[in-house]
């Protein structure tokens, strides 16, 4: 009898069990068909991801209740990006790397590669309805004070920062060429970005458009450097989202996915890998435009009336690092890194870089940031470093740190 009795709780506490499992499943499988779209073709990588051509006016974008009947614009309208030399030759001589997928086949005409997102993604997750988005955890205001900067800032909460910042005039554009690297990231509820951000807004409520590349096991169920974008109307409150995970950005280039891996990044004394980057207002046409690559190559664009502040300009640009981790302000502090995981310190080979770093204001001109300033929200964890190689030349922009290290960030 006892047996019995132990045989059924077993049995019961399976059920149970179960039907959470299956109750999960099943949320599971209906997210996933509302993410993905139609394929006129699927790309299986080598690395596991899977990248599916949707048509071109299939795409999650026109969702979006101010894009119902827009037209896509496949490139942008005469758009020079002026000089990107400047900084030390060497950035120059870094690589830009592939993607993996790549590797194993292409998109056709009329259509763009969007990553799939699979199941395991969403049961790895720490919300299934807020897959795809920033964690919300408040913004906090900071007064930011340097040589030839004065500004009141919003940090967003369980972040930390080590960015080079560009206020005090109306900037129509931001580009720079980010140096890749694969860094730690402690738990999967934690990720690490490299990037440009163009802000215009309260402290607590602001538009931001981003760019840059990201280590997010919580979004992608592993930790591989990936290329992202980001928008936001309201700091992340209750709108914005990565890549196509929600309406928004508008992609037309057919050779380049959102979310999925890079296929080099770069070694500690050994080969450099960067991705230029531009995004630029073509106020003509109410688009923020998002280039990629040394020749410009459009990936595609923000329409600028989904913003209130960024339908205009941006007021802030920022360039650098950016850790999120529910345990960054906690000890043990957490050990996810930022750049390489070294501090800007140690400098080139070792230390992630910003090279030649540009605002865009209403000239036309991209010029060095300015007003600007660095700043690092965690000096021991984390730290940000302007350094010139050769007196009265450009300084890289470095950026990084390791998280937590004893005795000094515990």
């Amino acid at each position: 009898m006892l047996l019995l009795s132990l045989a059924l709780l077993l049995f019961s506490s399976q059920m149970v069990d179960g039907t959470v499992s299956w109750d999960k499943e099943l949320l599971a499988e209906k997210t996933l068909k509302l993410l993905n779209r139609p394929a006129v073709k699927s790309i299986q990588s080598e690395d596991g991801d899977i990248v599916d051509c949707v048509h071109l006016y299939k795409q999650p974008a026109f969702d979006h209740p101010l894009l119902q009947n827009h037209t896509i614009q496949m490139r942008p309208d005469g758009e020079i990006s002026g000089e990107r030399e400047g900084a030390a030759s060497r950035v120059k001589k870094a690589r830009v790397p592939s993607q993996a997928w790549q590797r194993s086949g292409s998109c056709p005409d009329g259509t763009i590669p969007i990553l799939r997102t699979q199941k395991h993604h969403l049961l790895n997750a720490a919300s299934m309805e807020d897959y795809g988005r920033k964690p919300w955890h408040g913004i906090s205001k900071h007064r930011i004070r340097t040589a030839s900067l004065s500004l009141d800032a919003g940090i967003e909460g369980l972040h930390a920062y080590g960015v080079l910042m560009a206020s005090g005039f109306s900037y129509i554009g931001a580009k720079a060429s980010i140096n890749i690297w694969n860094p730690h990231v402690g738990g999967d509820d934690e990720f690490t970005t490299a990037q440009i951000w163009l802000r215009n807004g309260p402290y607590n409520s602001s538009d931001s458009i981003e760019a840059g590349w990201i280590v997010h096991p919580g979004l992608y169920g592993d930790r591989r450097t990936r290329f992202f974008v980001y928008w936001t109307t309201d700091s992340g409150r209750t709108t914005g989202c990565f890549n196509l995970l929600c309406a928004g950005f508008v992609q037309t280039n057919p050779h380049v996915a959102l979310g999925a891996a890079f296929a080099s990044t770069s070694q500690r004394d050994g080969r450099q890998y960067r991705i230029p980057l531009n995004m630029w207002l073509d106020s003509d046409n109410e688009k923020w435009w998002l280039m990629f690559g040394d020749d410009d190559v459009a990936i595609g664009y923000w329409p600028s009336s989904m913003f209130a502040g960024l339908r205009g300009a941006a007021t802030l640009a920022l360039f650098g690092g950016d850790v999120y981790s529910p345990r960054i302000h906690e000890k043990p502090h957490t050990t996810t890194a930022m750049g390489s995981g070294d501090f800007a310190s140690y400098h080139w080979g070792t230390a992630c870089w910003m090279g030649n770093p540009r605002i865009k204001d209403y000239s036309g001109e991209y010029k060095y940031p300015y007003p600007f300033g660095t700043m690092s929200t965690q000096t021991n964890c984390y730290s940000a470093e302007n350094y010139a190689e050769v007196l009265w030349t450009e300084p890289l922009f470095y950026f990084g740190g390791p998280g937590r290290n004893y005795p000094y960030c515990e």
